[in-house]
């Protein structure tokens, strides 16, 4: 896996028992203009314009009077209406979430965190899952409250802050009570998706697509 220069080894610290993943959700597609779409999930119906971001993290890259390009759930897919009802149906599932690599070889995934919208790196090589303090400022996190951790860095040694985060989820795959730390300043830019989320499911590569699957 292809692993960024930034932070790597977290000092070891105990992880969470697996706790279970959250329901699926359908997200569908109602309504296309230029430059908006309007959409419905859970019941919930709203309008986005290119470039913005909706409940559960749906993003909407681009509407024309024809498709969607929605990005949700860490992938992307072209939705259209379907003759004579509704259509367009992307469904995630709560068992598995197929990554495809970035340019680079890496792999990234849009997620929450406690509701909030988080891009994140998936990075085996880092214990806890790690944000940066301005990235933690963003979600009204307080890591002043958490416990101090010594964390080794491409910089050299660093003192972060542990927590524990709510909930974390990517597509249908969701755990409560995921341990974090917070390091000081702007790095890393991408949260880490670390260990102490990937170690409570089940992961494998199948050609060039990361699949994180529950357990």
């Amino acid at each position: 896996m292809h692993r960024r220069r930034w932070a790597r080894r977290i000092l070891t610290l105990l992880l969470c028992p697996l706790l279970p993943v959250a329901g699926a959700a359908e997200l569908r597609v109602q309504g296309l203009f230029e430059g908006r779409a309007l959409f419905a999930m859970d019941g919930e119906r709203f309008m986005l314009r290119d470039g913005q971001t909706g409940p559960q993290g749906v993003h909407l890259l681009r509407a024309t009077s024809e498709a969607a390009l929605v990005e949700y759930e860490g992938q992307r897919r072209e939705l259209t209406l379907e003759r004579g009802r509704f259509g367009g149906v992307y469904q995630r599932t709560d068992a598995e979430l197929r990554i495809p690599p970035d340019a680079r070889g890496g792999y990234i995934v849009r997620g929450l965190i406690s509701g909030q919208t988080v891009t994140f790196v998936v990075d085996t090589g880092a214990t806890l899952v790690t944000l940066s303090d301005a990235e933690a400022r963003r979600l009204n996190l307080r890591p002043a409250g958490g416990v101090e951790v010594a964390v080794e860095t491409a910089s050299g040694i660093v003192t972060g802050r542990r927590i524990l985060l709510d909930r974390v989820q990517v597509g249908g795959l969701a755990l409560d009570r995921v341990e974090a730390v917070v390091l000081p300043g702007e790095s890393p830019a991408t949260a880490l998706l670390g260990m102490s989320f990937l170690g409570r499911v089940d992961m494998q590569k199948e050609g060039s697509l990361l699949v994180l699957r529950a357990r």
